[in-house]
């Protein structure tokens, strides 16, 4: 009977050892795929560096698209500060200058759209009296 409890005790610490190396293998796999391989830290950081290189293209495009826009509202700043450099005086003297022919024009138009709706009236006036019955 002894010798059936040291074969059983011996199992029985043969067991547990194989157990624990099972559980040691496992452990060195887990490890094994957690670390990356040299192909998978390449691949990431190609990917790391194509998302860089988007993201610095969005920058640039902004930056152009803000530049344009800035030299456009220093094109209209020149502009605003030239014409509030025109004073009172300066303003009165081209309102005048442009009004006078715009009256001149404005006259002549009168006179000739009279002319010729007085034309029109008298050329129908004279077909009715002719063409008409007295």
């Amino acid at each position: 009977m002894e010798i059936i409890s040291y074969l059983s005790a011996a199992a029985a610490a043969g067991i547990v050892a194989s157990i624990f190396a099972l559980f040691q293998e496992l452990e060195k796999r887990r490890k094994k795929k957690k670390e990356p391989t040299l192909q998978d830290r390449i691949s990431n950081l190609t990917k790391n560096l194509k998302s860089s290189v988007a993201v610095i293209t969005e920058i640039e495009e902004e930056i152009s698209r803000r530049k344009n826009l800035a030299v456009k509202l220093e094109a209209d700043i020149e502009r605003y500060s030239r014409l509030k450099e025109i004073n009172q005086a300066q303003v009165e003297a081209i309102a005048q200058a442009l009004e006078i022919p715009i009256k001149k024009e404005s006259l002549k138009s009168l006179i000739r759209n009279s002319v010729i709706s007085i034309l029109i009236a008298g050329a129908f006036l004279a077909l009715g009296y002719f063409l008409g019955g007295r």
